[in-house]
């Protein structure tokens, strides 16, 4: 590259929802990330968007987040269930034998292929982070190439998981051939540590500490426990002289995060009605269906 910047887009895609930021440094200079905010046309201001996708009934994508969840909702229920809406799938990648076939379930019970529905999410935040960097940048309109990327993944996930999530990243546009090296896979509670340490520590270390940054405390030692809606992972770090990191135990996790308290309650409500007629809910009214999930 000729020129001096350190550009670097960083996707956080969640279970529940998802974001990025991205940073425009000269290389010599601290990173001071743009954090992308979400929902102004709904009236919100959120640093994230719901993880939805909307394809329609040729299985072309429509909108992704609180667009695709905004006009699924408006849909009638014939119209609702020729579409494809999906929701929380990122999940579904966790503990299955992952291959370019595997197929996740709409919320019409309709399937499609995973690698799709990941690769579209994926084009998604990617055209709309370089459509974001153009419109506030003069002189230069950047493409993926120029970037560094990073892509945030659970620590509980198997190596077919991120390969699963690197071919997808590959198909949207993110990486190319000769440009491998510059998507990077984050473990989300690492990332989450590496937060952690430029912020004050007034607020969550109450004893035996300054209150100084994180990165100027040596010897400090921290547990970053991420709280998703689809993992709860975990992380051990000490901060070493220079603000360095060293790990004292492993990221682990387990997939209890707030989907599993969906999932528990849909059970909860398949036990107290007849049998099936829950299930019949889902498929023939999809849209009340989730209406009534939102207000739940």
């Amino acid at each position: 590259m000729s020129y001096t910047l350190e550009c670097i887009i960083a996707i956080d895609f969640g279970t529940a929802c998802s974001g990025y930021a991205f940073s425009l440094t000269p290389r010599e200079a601290e990173i001071d990330p743009f954090l992308k905010r979400w929902g102004k046309e709904f009236g919100l201001d959120t640093p994230k968007t719901p993880t939805c996708i909307l394809f329609n009934e040729d299985k072309e994508f429509i909108k992704f987040g609180y667009e695709a969840k905004a006009v699924y909702i408006r849909m009638h229920r014939e119209e609702a269930k020729k579409h494809y809406f999906f929701e929380n799938f990122k999940m579904a990648l966790y503990g299955k034998k992952l291959s370019r076939d595997v197929v996740i379930t709409a919320a019409n019970r309709k399937s499609m292929k995973a690698l799709k529905v990941f690769t579209e999410a994926l084009r998604y935040l990617k055209d709309d982070a370089l459509r974001t960097i153009n419109v506030n940048t003069e002189g230069r309109k950047f493409t993926a190439s120029d970037f560094t990327w990073v892509l945030t993944v659970p620590a509980i996930w198997d190596p077919s998981a991120k390969q699963f999530m690197r071919e997808a990243a590959t198909q949207a546009g993110i990486i190319t051939e000769g440009t491998q090296h510059q998507l990077i896979m984050a473990l989300e509670p690492e990332a989450a540590s590496v937060w952690c340490k430029k912020l004050p520590a007034d607020g969550f270390i109450t004893q035996n500490h300054d209150g100084g940054p994180l990165d100027q405390s040596p010897g400090t030692q921290l547990m970053v426990v991420d709280c998703g809606g689809g993992t709860i992972d975990i992380t051990v770090h000490e901060v070493l002289y220079g603000g360095a990191r060293k790990e004292l135990h492993k990221s682990s996790g387990n997939d209890l995060g707030g989907q599993a308290v969906d999932r528990k309650f849909k059970e909860f409500l398949r036990e107290i009605f007849s049998h099936g007629v829950w299930d019949e809910y889902e498929e023939n009214f999809p849209i009340l269906f989730f209406c009534n999930r939102l207000v739940l």
